[in-house]
């Protein structure tokens, strides 16, 4: 029989399982090269992985309930990525959170990583490299728009609701920032992320 001590049980865990799910933090690492100029670093994802391969990322990912913080999940992403101790990063603190186009809860981590001495997990990450700062301020990026629209499948119920459309719906649109570095071209989340930094320092 359902009661609503039973309904408030199940209601109470997937919140508890939803409120880590949706969250994620990344680090937008700061390091000096050779020129002593502050550039931002890049992870080029291993060929391998399923989701994104190939693409340029910073180090991060989902909130685990040990982090506790969202800064604790961008260094402990960060050291299993690139090999970074904790220890060696220095956080100047956080942008503001945002919501991705897929639904996830970013928190943006700023810090400086003062040794360059990577040992790369090769299962996640094929390459790095560095941007400087002053390169983004002085390239602006390449601004497209990304539709995001619905379309009843085959099997949907039109005789239940004859004034359905069978056509795609636009649903929503949102900005999609690319910069061609190089032979790099950083875009989608990534850019979005390298957006807020610069407004926020500029």
């Amino acid at each position: 029989m359902i009661t609503t001590e039973y309904i408030f049980n199940k209601i109470e865990n997937q919140i508890k399982k939803y409120n880590i799910a949706d969250k994620a933090a990344v680090l937008i690492p700061i390091v000096r090269n050779h020129d002593g100029q502050l550039c931002l670093l890049f992870e080029v994802r291993s060929s391998t992985l399923k989701w994104q391969p190939g693409d340029i990322c910073f180090p991060g990912g989902k909130m685990e309930v040990s982090d506790h913080t969202a800064i604790n999940t961008a260094l402990r992403e960060t050291e299993e990525e690139l090999g970074i101790e904790k220890d060696k990063i220095k956080v100047y603190g956080q942008l503001p959170s945002f919501l991705s186009a897929i639904g996830l809860k970013i928190y943006p981590v700023v810090g400086e990583c003062l040794s360059t001495h990577f040992k790369l997990n090769e299962a996640e990450v094929a390459d790095t490299f560095m941007v400087p700062i002053n390169w983004f301020i002085s390239n602006p990026p390449l601004k497209a728009t990304m539709e995001v629209a619905h379309k009843p499948a085959h099997d949907f119920p039109f005789e239940l609701i004859p004034k359905r459309s069978k056509d795609w719906q636009k649903r929503s649109q949102h900005d999609v920032y690319f910069y061609h570095y190089q032979h790099h071209v950083i875009w989608g989340l990534t850019a979005q992320i390298i957006q807020r930094f610069l407004t926020t320092i500029e």
